[in-house]
């Protein structure tokens, strides 16, 4: 007769086994339920489809043939010598498609000199995630600066274009692409910093004798390189000029405030300046 621990053990082994077995068989449902999503993506046109030479406003184009049974996502992105190029590049926001068959538009362009011998496009699904990826040769050169003439693209992508751009603003998205929040608390910051650093700017210039104007006055002259430029018409974007009033202002914003800093905690500390005169009693 079985004793107490063998009957134990058979029946515990009996448990193993029937787990196991039913979580074979539920891998095996997800793997089969995996293989019915049927994805077809075709890159089926470019534009130019030729050599060609670009300005840092023109885009290359690709026209993206699908059908898929899951909601599909895409990208394009430049490289070279099979090396992805990101430093520059402007990519087109990934519009969710919905399940079946249609046309796609993917582009990429680049505001500096890059020279590209191929295009890659990323197909993501719904939740943002890595499916796979298509190549095409394209023997594309962006010259970092304006074109002369402005480039007309062809049929195809100007439909297209307005085709996306309804999807991004008319079509629920349930996982738009979300920035992080101190890219968030960043950007704020930056708007901020604006009218801020115009009005202690003004402030330290009206207030501010001898050497401290002097130093206050230092994050202006940037502005007035700027301003001689657009002033005498020499060719600025107006996409440059806002680059750079949100990248410098903050910089010249922290500037001023460490000066007044200086000149609150630190002015009986220093030496009088050169020009100072000492008033008569």
């Amino acid at each position: 007769m079985p004793s107490i621990n063998e009957i134990t053990m058979t029946y515990l082994k009996n448990i193993c086994s029937a787990i196991t077995l039913f979580l074979v068989c539920l891998c095996s449902s997800l793997s089969l339920a995996q293989s019915t999503e049927n994805i077809l993506v075709e890159l089926a046109s470019l534009d130019p489809s030729i050599e060609s030479t670009l300005g840092n406003e023109d885009r290359l184009y690709v026209l993206v043939h699908y059908e898929s049974d899951i909601p599909l996502r895409f990208q394009a992105i430049a490289m070279r010598d099979g090396a992805v190029l990101d430093v520059g590049a402007i990519r087109n926001p990934a519009a969710l498609h919905a399940v079946g068959s249609g046309d796609a538009l993917a582009w990429v362009g680049y505001t500096n000199p890059t020279h590209i011998d191929a295009i890659q496009v990323t197909v993501l699904d719904e939740k943002w995630q890595e499916l796979y990826r298509l190549t095409e040769e394209a023997d594309v050169t962006w010259q970092g600066i304006a074109a002369v003439e402005p480039r007309k693209p062809a049929e195809w992508v100007e439909s297209l274009i307005k085709t996306e751009r309804r999807k991004l603003d008319f079509v629920y998205d349930p996982s738009p692409k979300k920035f992080g929040t101190l890219f968030d608390i960043i950007f704020f910051l930056t708007i901020a910093s604006i009218p801020v650093y115009i009005l202690l700017q003004l402030h330290m210039l009206w207030c501010y004798k001898y050497r401290w104007k002097e130093l206050a006055a230092i994050p202006l002259f940037p502005y007035l390189i700027v301003a001689f430029y657009a002033i005498v018409g020499l060719s600025i974007e107006t996409s440059l000029l806002v680059t750079f009033l949100f990248r410098y202002t903050p910089l010249a914003l922290l500037y001023l405030v460490c000066l007044w800093l200086a000149k609150r905690f630190w002015q009986h500390k220093l030496p009088p300046p050169k020009l100072y005169k000492p008033p008569k009693t």
